[in-house]
């Protein structure tokens, strides 16, 4: 049985004319944003600072060896790189996510000829494949631009090999074993079976992994928030 990981969910899901901000807060009639301002509802927030200035300013106004301008500085620069390694995993997630949910037809299909023992379009599968491999594909031109959370990005070589991160890597190379069996015809039908199964495996897998530092990460720049907040609430 090939078991092909799947993330739905048949709640009705938080109502979404509301935006919840994780502190038990919302704000009605969505957000958006706009070069440095939050519109929330009926409320505007301008965000816009000039940290160059602000940081120059406070050396200015305190001792020549006060650390304080520079533990400001540390916190925004962290601030600033969980949010961008935050951004990329919540793409990466996105990516995966597609392709597991493609897969999930053709893994389901090869199961059923499996289990009978014979395929009974040839002409099909090639077609039920071309969407998980469009999947695929997609993943990797992100992947080749990918700047915070892989390095180096992913890059196909003159002689047919791969780097880059180990999740574009392995989807590619078991995407590669799927797709030129299709290509020869005549399927191997346990060849064809084993095949889609190590390829929903490094889907799995990787979803699991992704979804992990995606969680670390949300979870790190929340420390930080909190430890930031706690010493401008003891000002």
């Amino acid at each position: 049985m090939l078991v092909t990981p799947s993330d739905r969910s048949d709640s009705a899901g938080p109502d979404p004319r509301r935006v919840h901000t994780g502190g038990g807060a919302y704000f009605e009639g969505g957000v958006r944003t706009d070069r440095g301002t939050i519109v929330a509802g009926n409320q505007t927030i301008n965000y816009q600072l000039d940290i160059d200035k602000l940081i120059a300013a406070l050396r200015q106004a305190l001792p020549a060896n006060d650390p304080e301008p520079e533990r400001l500085l540390a916190a925004l620069q962290e601030f600033q790189r969980l949010h961008e390694h935050l951004y990329e995993w919540k793409e990466l997630h996105n990516f995966l996510n597609d392709v597991v949910m493609t897969v999930d037809q053709f893994a389901d299909q090869v199961e059923r000829m499996d289990a009978v023992g014979h395929i009974a379009d040839p002409r099909a599968i090639p077609r039920q494949w071309r969407p998980v491999a469009l999947k695929v594909d997609l993943l990797l031109d992100w992947a080749a631009t990918v700047k915070h959370i892989a390095a180096p990005p992913f890059k196909q070589l003159p002689d047919g090999g791969m780097t880059g991160p180990a999740w574009a890597v392995d989807l590619q190379a078991a995407r590669v074993r799927v797709g030129e069996m299709l290509e020869r015809g005549g399927f191997d039908l346990p060849y064809l079976y084993d095949a889609t199964a190590a390829f929903v495996d490094a889907a799995a897998r990787h979803m699991y992994l992704v979804d992990k530092r995606l969680r670390d990460t949300a979870g790190d720049l929340y420390g930080l928030s909190r430890e930031v907040l706690r010493n401008v609430n003891r000002g």
